[in-house]
């Protein structure tokens, strides 16, 4: 991960809290355009450069079986726990 706080944190951390309670409550990973919708984003572009830099930044991974799917990796999951 980047050692300086990304811009835009709040819509990350929006995205990543989205992805987790729909793969638990659908049982799969949404998709790019849902993903954009609970986050606020009107385009699927700008939705996957979220997800690209994410990516980069080790918070999410993509899957191996198809590259649309993005998984929240253990790193993030400690972003998301309340300090304490």
């Amino acid at each position: 991960m980047r050692n300086c706080k990304p811009r835009n944190s709040k819509t990350r951390y929006t995205i990543l809290r989205y992805m987790l309670s729909f793969a638990d409550e659908q049982g799969r990973q949404p998709s790019i355009r849902e993903i954009g919708e609970a986050a606020g984003l009107t385009s699927t572009s700008t939705t996957a450069g979220y997800l690209r830099r994410m990516v980069n930044e080790g918070l999410l991974i993509q899957g191996e079986q198809s590259r649309r799917n993005y998984f929240v990796t253990p790193g993030a999951l400690r972003l998301l726990r309340p300090a304490g």
